[in-house]
């Protein structure tokens, strides 16, 4: 019966720390982020970014008929993490959901997420890397930079890059 006991209460602590581990990895880093940007005297939400290392798997413009009539609301961002346990975010992955199928677009790895101000800040060695990858990762993390990077890849399905 102890045997039994034991292995629940382990089988309930792996559910438990998988399911709470990604939220509670966002809440770190957004606290972070706060933290940080309030000593430096600037928010996470009015940094700019750029998109130029966004990797697309289509051609752009695209011709296929299928991705170009497709809608803005059928375009979803998924977080790629490294695992369920101790997640870190790699990236957001981008993708065309129609009839019950995905096919994905655009991948936009956090390494290649670059934040100007950031940049500055970096070069000056005011922050270190890791402070970069927290606050980049917090404004990736951000509702209104998720829509906006659904807004540009919709833009780029139906315009092209240049």
């Amino acid at each position: 019966m102890i045997e039994l006991a034991f292995i629940l209460a382990t089988l309930f602590f792996f559910m438990a720390s998988a399911l709470t581990s990604r939220p509670l990895y966002n809440l770190s880093q957004k606290h972070y982020s706060n933290r940080v940007t309030v000593h430096y005297g600037f928010k996470v939400s009015e940094l700019h970014y750029s998109y130029d290392q966004m990797i697309y798997f289509i051609s752009l413009p695209t011709t296929l008929p299928y991705i170009k009539n497709a809608l803005k609301e059928d375009l979803v961002i998924e977080q790629d993490y490294s695992s369920y346990f101790f997640p870190v975010l790699k990236g957001i992955k981008i993708s065309l959901k129609q009839n019950g199928e995905n096919m994905y677009l655009a991948y936009l790895p956090i390494g290649n997420f670059r934040l100007p101000h950031l940049d500055k800040l970096q070069q000056e060695g005011t922050i270190d890397e890791q402070t970069y990858l927290k606050i980049s990762t917090s404004k990736l993390l951000d509702p209104g930079t998720l829509h906006e990077v659904r807004e540009e890849v919709y833009k780029q399905l139906q315009v092209g890059r240049y």
